[in-house]
């Protein structure tokens, strides 16, 4: 065997190889070229997404091309999830770049790339799977403006859309729809590449609204937002001028004015209207708000408190503006004057009775602009430092925490504004307490068959306070206490008809509107002997009928809810023969012993009295009727609350 050569450096080395074991170490046999496959592109394989253009692919040629002349590169691509590398493209051996255009936007690809030479394609370069990106859809054009309208069509015009995806617009499809309804209908079926469009086939009278949406080769975007609605009729006349302009509040930081609408007869209807204010050291009108007003009444604010302003009001509508309807004169920002007065209902008094110890609170509403200066007087002076008024708006009020004698008087309110007008209102506040015991009582007999009850006053005449007296009489005949006079003005009373041989006890009560006073009882019953004289009596020979009849009650007792310090009167009525006797029972327990309490009976109609009640008298009273053929009964409640001022 001969020399064996070796290299190391080139793909030429299984040649050399060959050679040596051959025996071929000619020079002849050295000056041969040997030729293997290429070696793979040099990476890596840039992989980069060009939207439209597809996908760019770039590499670096082989380091080794095997010992051959690059013919041409082989590029494929497999996609995402399969095994099946398809064949895109075969670009020349001094290009090392690609751009497949076939690729599908939102999928995934793998792609390689092998150098091919007279001797075959070598191995492959590979990258890693890569994302190709959809197109970004076209932003939403702007809202539609409207150029024109007519019975017969409308003319918009819009905005281009903004930002990715907007850049290769093919057209725009307009959409529209009645005013109120939810569904929008295609106005064209194929993109307009302009931005304008004249609609038609409209419905006259209706009002519409439109949008419009960009379309691209991605599709189309969102549509953009719709336009102001718009009547499909032909143009309209400008309003007649607003009548009637007039201001209706005033205050320190606002105008308020209203109007009339313009008459129609020459002119179209206003379809808002537009308020300017004009400042008196200014010649600039200037709009009070935002758009247009759609009512007839405006209320400027965040005005300068005491500036005057000038006002003027334009009717609008699609056919123009009106001619502007001004105010004469000059308005001030500031409270409109209102004279001061009081207002008073039904339920407002002259005069107050209070209770000694009661708080006293007396509000009275009044109205007035700006708030006037307002007054207390008692008796044409200050009022006590006990006495605490207060005053907010429209209402002033009276406080006395805990009323004395001393409170009694004539109240008066006195308002007074800036400019001098004034208004009053006076009352009177009578304080009195539940009127004192009237003295001794003294019985004499002025008149045969008579008694005359005297007694000395109640210790309250003397201070004026007014008040009278109720007489009440017990006899022997009748346990009960029973009223013979009420309202009594003096200090005496007669009674009629004395029986000879009957006690007559007297008790005095004296009463104010507040309650009524302790009773004052004689020490010692009045009685006339009983002189026997004797007579002969001849019975009739005739029979009575039996009308006897066991007691029943014809009206029985009734439930009663009463503040403490009021008389309490409870009736019923009775009805039996021989005439029952009734007893009156609290709680079970009998009354005719009881000094507080009274009863009446006047043919059958039976009466308890309580002349002032507290909250011990509170529980279940009964009646009872008794006659020698049976008794009835009749029960009812009382109820006394405390006293609520």
């Amino acid at each position: 065997m001969g020399t064996r050569w070796w290299a190391a450096t080139t793909r030429a080395s299984n040649w050399l190889w060959q050679m040596a074991t051959h025996g071929c170490a000619s020079p002849a046999c050295a000056g041969r070229t040997v030729a293997d496959k290429p070696q793979p592109p040099q990476g890596p394989l840039e992989v980069q997404d060009c939207h439209r253009a597809g996908v760019c692919l770039r590499w670096l040629p082989p380091r080794d091309n095997g010992g051959q002349v690059i013919q041409h590169y082989v590029v494929e691509r497999r996609q995402a999830g399969r095994s099946t590398w398809l064949k895109v493209g075969e670009p020349p051996s001094d290009s090392t770049s690609f751009t497949d255009t076939s690729v599908e936007q939102g999928k995934k690809y793998a792609f390689r790339v092998r150098a091919v030479t007279s001797v075959g394609a070598g191995d492959a370069l590979e990258s890693e799977e890569v994302l190709v990106a959809p197109e970004a859809l076209p932003g939403p054009p702007s809202a539609p403006a409207i150029l024109s309208a007519s019975s017969q069509s409308i003319t918009l015009t819009w905005g281009a859309p903004q930002g990715p995806g907007s850049n290769h617009i093919l057209g725009y499809l307009i959409e529209k729809h009645k005013k109120g309804s939810n569904t929008w209908m295609a106005v064209n079926e194929q993109p307009v590449s302009e931005r304008r469009y004249t609609v038609v086939g409209l419905r006259q009278g209706c009002q519409y609204e439109f949008r419009v949406t960009a379309v691209t080769l991605s599709g189309p975007g969102d549509p953009g937002p719709p336009s102001d609605a718009v009547f499909a009729r032909d143009p309209m006349r400008p309003p007649g001028p607003v009548r009637d302009l007039q201001v209706t509040d005033t205050s320190n930081t606002s105008i308020t004015v209203s109007w009339m609408v313009p008459d129609a007869r020459d002119a179209d209807e206003a379809q808002g209207y537009i308020v300017e204010l004009c400042g008196s050291d200014s010649h600039q009108w200037s709009p009070c708000h935002v758009g247009t007003v759609p009512g007839t009444t405006f209320t400027a604010k965040g005005l300068r408190p005491q500036e005057g302003y000038f006002v003027r009001v334009t009717a609008v509508n699609d056919g123009g503006r009106s001619q502007a309807t001004s105010l004469d004169t000059l308005v001030h920002a500031m409270p409109a004057t209102v004279c001061p007065r009081f207002l008073m209902d039904s339920g407002t008094k002259d005069t107050l009775m209070v209770r000694v110890g009661d708080s006293i609170r007396v509000p009275l509403s009044f109205e007035a602009a700006p708030m006037p200066e307002v007054t207390w007087l008692k008796d044409g002076l200050p009022l006590p430092k006990r006495s605490v008024t207060t005053v907010k708006a429209g209402l002033t009020q009276l406080l006395i925490p805990a009323a004395s004698l001393s409170d009694c008087g004539r109240y008066t309110v006195m308002l007074r504004n800036l400019q001098g007008k004034e208004a009053t209102h006076s009352f009177f506040i009578n304080v009195a307490a539940c009127p004192q015991a009237p003295g001794s009582i003294y019985l004499q007999e002025n008149v045969p068959g008579t008694v005359t009850v005297q007694w000395e006053p109640s210790p309250d005449e003397a201070q004026g306070i007014p008040l009278h007296y109720t007489v009440l009489m017990r006899s022997s005949s009748h346990r009960s206490w029973h009223e013979v006079a009420d309202h009594v003005r003096t200090n005496r009373f007669t009674l009629l008809g004395v029986l000879p041989g009957h006690e007559y006890h007297f008790r005095v009560l004296a009463k104010n509107e507040l309650g009524v006073s302790k009773p004052s009882d004689t020490s010692q019953p009045w009685c006339i002997p009983r002189q026997r004289d004797r007579f002969t009596v001849k019975s009739p020979t005739y029979q009575d009928p039996d009308l006897s009849q066991k007691p029943r009650f014809l009206v029985g007792l009734r439930a009663h809810l009463l503040p403490q310090g009021c008389e309490c009167r409870m009736t019923c009525a009775v009805q039996g023969s021989p005439q029952p006797h009734v007893t009156w029972f609290k709680n079970d327990q009998s009354l005719d012993r009881n000094p507080a309490v009274y009863s009446t009976d006047l043919l059958g109609v039976c009466s308890l009295v309580i002349p002032s009640v507290s909250l011990k008298d509170s529980g279940e009273y009964k009646a009872v009727a008794k006659n020698p053929l049976g008794q009835a009964v009749s029960t009812a409640t009382l109820i006394v609350t405390e006293y609520d001022s």
